[in-house]
């Protein structure tokens, strides 16, 4: 067998593992761990940055990122259906285009998870300071990059709710960790209603007067950007397999996207209507930098609704917690499933309650390394283009299996690279070197211990055997 083809190997339908992963996910529960992690990331901590890129246009940027995303949404749901015991795009990807493909997704999502929940947690630390009125100064405060020079630093607030959250994950269990999301979803859908009514009152449409100062380069990328918000969709899939069934599954899909879409709009339009997104010409400071790590708290007290504003960040400290909860949960799950397909060591398939261990150690380690030592801004950025580049391959893969209508699978590929292109050039300067590490890691260990790999092998050697023998 050609190196080539070994590259290109498939997982056939129903082979992997998870036959004994208990089904215990309704839709709702589905519903609720989907936005639990997508509601906190976009909405608590994002509108600040997309407004500093696109102004109050940010609103079509997440319009046009919520239409993106119906359409990936749309693959996922089918490769659900084909690939039961898959888990999120890796699975999906593993089974349609190959071995290396799905490795370089898997890769891509091990950033999305990394660099998200590193951002959660700093934006949680900054609504914890304002709710708190805690301030932690000098170097313990974290890096940040003031006139274009870094200054560097450790954010000890980001690096031990990181800590809390990876014992409470080790700890609790699953159905634990689901239920107390139920809860703070709760909590936060109440949090943004008390916005919603509160930030209407101070609304001057002037502030929308500007309504595009950048132009559409900036609405596509303040679009690119809103990808982060919706990551929580593709979390939602890292629990597919535990769904009690495919109707659950679809059902959570389309409540998630359909729900946090309209949420991120209108929060969108009432936020930008509190204050002006440029002063100037200049990016106004509460869209830029650490303010923009606590938005909704910071216009509200801007405007006056200091108790609000207090209430919110209360609120939000304990809402955003469960982002953290879903990012920290999602990633070792694609772990486990590697592990799984032989493609890293067995450790990672060791489960306590429902949770792989090491798999949360070893993503607690890095989450709070990048969230202790790297600016806010850079890190939003970061993690989006292994999430785009993970939906470009899920979408290609559902065209090659004809599991959607060519149409979706073409525009929501094509929409993804788009995107792409209109992210920071740092972010692909960076994945141009994390890339080949993944790479490198997969051909020491992935290639050789696949277990489709030995089964492949396994299934040829019969017939050479025979041919060897006679030949002697």
């Amino acid at each position: 067998m050609s190196l080539l083809t070994s590259l290109m190997r498939k997982t056939p339908e129903g082979l992997g593992g998870g036959e004994d992963t208990p089904k215990h996910l309704g839709w709702i529960m589905l519903t609720a761990l989907g936005i639990g992690a997508t509601i906190g990331a976009g909405i608590f901590a994002m509108p600040g940055i997309i407004a500093g890129k696109a102004g109050p246009a940010g609103i079509l940027s997440f319009i046009i990122t919520g239409f993106v995303i119906m359409l990936v949404a749309f693959c996922y749901e089918k490769f659900s259906i084909r690939v039961p015991n898959g888990v999120s795009a890796y699975s999906y990807v593993y089974h349609s285009m190959g071995e290396l493909f799905a490795w370089i997704v898997a890769f891509g999502l091990f950033l999305e998870y990394s660099f998200g929940a590193s951002a959660v947690s700093i934006a949680w630390g900054e609504y914890l300071k304002n709710a708190t009125g805690l301030t932690v100064t000098g170097f313990f405060a974290g890096p940040y990059v003031k006139d274009h020079v870094f200054h560097p630093g450790l954010n000890i607030i980001a690096v031990g709710v990181i800590a809390v959250v990876c014992t409470i994950l080790i700890l609790g269990g699953v159905s634990k960790s689901a239920k107390l999301n139920f809860l703070l979803v709760l909590l936060k859908l109440t949090l943004l209603v008390t916005f919603l009514a509160v930030g209407f009152r101070h609304v001057n449409p002037a502030n929308w007067g500007n309504f595009m100062p950048l132009g559409f380069t900036g609405v596509l990328q303040g679009a690119a950007t809103a990808v982060f918000p919706y990551v929580g969709f593709d979390a939602l899939y890292t629990f597919a397999r535990e769904s009690k069934s495919l109707k659950d599954t679809r059902l959570a899909t389309y409540w998630c996207v359909g729900i946090v879409a309209f949420l991120y709009v209108t929060v969108m339009a009432v936020a930008t209507g509190l204050a002006p997104c440029f002063i100037n010409g200049e990016p106004n400071q509460l869209f830029v930098g650490s303010e923009a790590a606590a938005p909704l708290a910071k216009l509200l007290a801007n405007a006056g609704e200091g108790w609000t504003a207090k209430f919110i960040s209360f609120g939000a400290v304990l809402g955003i917690f469960n982002v953290l909860l879903v990012f920290c949960m999602g990633g070792p799950r694609i772990f486990k499933n590697m592990s799984e397909d032989g493609l890293l060591p067995p450790v990672f398939q060791k489960v306590n309650k429902g949770n792989p261990v090491w798999g949360i150690v070893l993503n607690g380690i890095i989450v709070g390394s990048i969230a202790g030592l790297v600016p806010f801004g850079e890190i939003a950025d970061m993690m989006v283009l292994g999430t785009l580049v993970a939906f470009v391959f899920v979408c290609y893969g559902a065209l090659r299996l004809k599991l959607v209508n060519p149409v979706i699978a073409i525009v929501g590929g094509v929409s993804c690279i788009v995107l792409i292109c209109f992210l920071n050039p740092m972010v692909l300067h960076v994945y141009s070197i994390t890339l080949p590490v993944g790479l490198v890691i997969y051909f020491l260990y992935g290639y050789k211990h696949s277990r489709l790999g030995k089964a492949n092998a396994a299934a040829i050697a019969p017939q050479t055997e025979p041919e060897a023998t006679h030949t002697s």
